[in-house]
C-alpha cells in the first residue's frame, strides 16, 4: 500500500496524507469481521434467562465505530500477526468497552438516555438487568481471551492480565469514580482531569493497542512504543469527545450531547481553540511515540490524524 506524503512539520518532520482507500476498506472489513463475530461469542437472545442476554445483544450489537478492536487488529496485523488470531482478543477489547458504557450510562453515574443512537440500556430492560449485561459482557471477555486456541497459553496470560488492568480500580473503574468526585469538586483542576482522562478513556485505548503487539509477539521495545502510542491517542480521543459534546449535535454523535455543561472539564477548562491546540499536541506525540516502528508504524501515525481531521470537521467551534 503506497504512503503519500502531505508536507513538513514546522519541525521538519514528515506529515502523512488522510488514509488511502485500501485502509479504509480494511477498517471497513474489520468492522464487519467484528459486528459477526460479536454476535456468535455470546448467547442467542432466545436462550433462557431471554431478558438478560437479549439486554447484552442490545448494547453490544448497536453499532458504534468500533475503533478500539479496529486497533487491536490493526497493530497485530501491522506487526505480522494474522487477522483471524486477532478477531476474537478485537471482540474481548469490545465487549468491555461496551460493558463500561452501559455502566456510565446509568443513573447513579452519568445518567444518559441515548447511546449509539439507541435508549440507554436502563432505559429498555430496567437498571437491574442493564447491571447484570455488563457484568455478564465483562466476564464473557475474559473467557473469550481463555477460549483463543490461536493464541500460546502466555500470551493468553498476558492479554488477561492486561485486559484486567485496564478495567480495574487503575483502569476504567478509577476513571469513573474519579468522574463522579469531580462532580462534587475534587481533583477537578487540569492534572486531574487529565489523569482522570488517561484511566476511563486512555486505559482501554492503551489495552486494545497493547493486545494486538502481544499477538504479534513482538519485542518490549515496539510494546513500549505501541503503549505510548496508545496514552496519547486516548487522550485525543476524549477530547475530541468533549468537542462534540460541546459542540456536536445529538443525532450526529448518537449520544446525549451537553453532558458535561454542569462539571468541569479539560474543554471548558481550555477553551475550544486550546482544545484544538492539545488534540493535535496528544496526536503529534501519538505519532512520535511510533518512530521505533519505522515503516511498521506509519499507517497508525496516519490514522490518528485522519481521525482527527474527520472529527474536527464535525464541530463547529
Amino acid at each position: 500500500m503506497s504512503i503519500s506524503i502531505e508536507g513538513l512539520d514546522a519541525d521538519g518532520r514528515l506529515r502523512l496524507a488522510p488514509r488511502d482507500e485500501d485502509q479504509r476498506d480494511a477498517a471497513r472489513r474489520w468492522r464487519q469481521l467484528i459486528d459477526e463475530r460479536l454476535a456468535e461469542l455470546i448467547p442467542d437472545g432466545n436462550v433462557d434467562p431471554r431478558p438478560l442476554h437479549e439486554s447484552m445483544r442490545y448494547s453490544l450489537l448497536a453499532g458504534g465505530k468500533r475503533i478500539r478492536p479496529v486497533l487491536t487488529i490493526q497493530v497485530a496485523t501491522d506487526l505480522g500477526a494474522t487477522e483471524e488470531a486477532a478477531l476474537d482478543v478485537a471482540c474481548a477489547v469490545e465487549m468491555v468497552h461496551t460493558a463500561s458504557l452501559i455502566l456510565d450510562d446509568l443513573p447513579c453515574m452519568d445518567d444518559a438516555s441515548l447511546r449509539r443512537g439507541n435508549p440507554a440500556n436502563h432505559l429498555e430492560y430496567g437498571e437491574d438487568t442493564a447491571i447484570l449485561a455488563a457484568t455478564a459482557l465483562l466476564n464473557r471477555a475474559f473467557g473469550v481471551i481463555a477460549e483463543c486456541d490461536r493464541l500460546p497459553a502466555q500470551t493468553r496470560l498476558d492479554l488477561t492480565r492486561l485486559l484486567s488492568d485496564s478495567v480495574g480500580s487503575n483502569g476504567i473503574i478509577a476513571g469513573q469514580f474519579c468522574d463522579l468526585q469531580i462532580r462534587h469538586g475534587h481533583g477537578d483542576d487540569i492534572a486531574g482531569l487529565t489523569e482522570m482522562y488517561g484511566q476511563k478513556t486512555g486505559a482501554l485505548f492503551v489495552a486494545a493497542l497493547e493486545a494486538g503487539a502481544r499477538i504479534a509477539g513482538v519485542d518490549d521495545v515496539w510494546v513500549k512504543a505501541v503503549r505510548d502510542y496508545g496514552v496519547n491517542l486516548g487522550l485525543a480521543f476524549q477530547l475530541l469527545d468533549d468537542l462534540l459534546d460541546t459542540f456536536g449535535s445529538r443525532e450526529d454523535i448518537g449520544k446525549d450531547t451537553g453532558q458535561d455543561d454542569e462539571k468541569s472539564t479539560l474543554a471548558s477548562r481550555l477553551g475550544a481553540h486550546g482544545t484544538q491546540q492539545e488534540v493535535h499536541r496528544y496526536v503529534e506525540s501519538a505519532a512520535s511515540a511510533l518512530e521505533p516502528l519505522g515503516r511498521s508504524g506509519l499507517q497508525l501515525a496516519n490514522l490518528a490524524r485522519s481521525y482527527t481531521r474527520t472529527t474536527m470537521d464535525r464541530v463547529a467551534v
